[in-house]
């Protein structure tokens, strides 16, 4: 059994944990009290940590990474690594102004703020439920209108493009590279399947070989998906429920609200 360790994921059964921050429940009555306490605390609502995850796309390319001899490239005196967005940033803010309002339906009336997300009232349960379901819909439909008709392509080229750009310009004349004046889709499709069947890695490139430039920044950007339908799908807005150690149960009541809320900020 791997532990698995997480500040945010507050453990039911801290005893098989393998540390001994938190004593563990030694006698029945005490266990007694601390399942009741839960009980009435799963009655009262629930923690939740909310994971927005797929939007943020990106790539950082750091020429002085990688084993490439002196005299292939000319790096300027103030070079720096190039961190490159996906998308532009009006539509970045665009996208993260969604994800706001998606977090802005956790208000005082129907939860409170933790370390880790939020506690949400029983109460508002099918609210969130329906609330999450529309802003999926919401959020796929926008970006559909937005990146559909080819756009999502064009922004994908375009990132792939500017790093590669970026080799090309720092590239000196004694490198033994060839540089594509069109990179095309279809070119970064069949460059990925060539390098996944081979196994190719990032690591096992060499600097030394025609075709560097661009296996590299392929290899860079083969975690970004190259079409709309793709990267809709890798989208996710989940509503990931947290336990508590049954041990900060044992020594007090849960009856109210606010006896979770002074709880949590006593941990």
């Amino acid at each position: 059994m791997v532990d698995q360790k997480d500040a945010r994921q507050l453990s039911m059964f801290p005893e098989v944990s393998g540390t001994g921050s938190i004593p563990s429940i030694s006698t029945m009555p005490a266990f007694d009290k601390a399942l009741g306490n839960l009980i009435k605390m799963s009655d009262l609502g629930a923690f939740i940590q909310l994971n927005i995850q797929g939007l943020e796309k990106s790539y950082s390319l750091n020429l002085s990474d990688y084993p490439i001899p002196d005299d292939f490239i000319q790096l300027p005196q103030n070079y720096s690594p190039l961190n490159v967005h996906l998308f532009p940033l009006p539509l970045r803010n665009r996208i993260k102004k969604e994800i706001y309002d998606i977090r802005a339906f956790f208000t005082r009336g129907n939860s409170f703020k933790t370390s880790f997300g939020y506690f949400l009232f029983r109460s508002h349960f099918s609210e969130w439920k329906e609330f999450i379901q529309s802003h999926r819909k919401i959020l796929a439909e926008y970006l559909s209108e937005k990146l559909g008709k080819g756009k999502y392509g064009q922004y994908y080229l375009a990132m792939l493009t500017e790093g590669y750009e970026l080799i090309q310009t720092v590239s000196d004349i004694t490198a033994p590279w060839d540089f594509k004046d069109n990179i095309l889709l279809k070119d970064i499709e069949a460059e990925r399947k060539s390098l996944a069947e081979k196994g190719t890695t990032i690591q096992s490139l060499k600097p030394t070989e025609i075709d560097f430039p661009f296996q590299l920044i392929v290899l860079k950007t083969i975690h970004i998906p190259m079409v709309l339908h793709q990267f809709l799908h890798q989208i996710q807005i989940l509503s990931v429920f947290k336990s508590i150690h049954l041990d900060y149960l044992a020594d007090r009541e849960i009856n109210t609200i606010e006896d979770i809320r002074r709880l949590i900020e006593g941990l």
